[in-house]
């Protein structure tokens, strides 16, 4: 039976991979993304309001050469 591999980033830092050999199964390990998704948002919002307290966050690079 074909094997079905996802692989999903959450933010900069986060990245986990789901196989299965069914999509339920995929479905099944995926039950609770949305809470850890929720977790992961807050942190890094959090760790950017420390980082950056006036709001004014720099685009990253790849944006700045675009407007170039």
């Amino acid at each position: 039976m074909p094997r079905i591999n996802l692989s999903i980033r959450i933010g900069p830092m986060v990245h986990f991979t789901v196989q299965g050999e069914t999509c339920k199964q995929v479905a099944e390990a995926l039950e609770g993304y949305e809470a850890l998704n929720d977790i992961v948002d807050r942190m890094f919002s959090d760790l950017a309001n420390r980082v950056y307290p006036d709001g004014d966050i720099p685009a990253p690079e790849f944006d700045q050469e675009m407007q170039a």
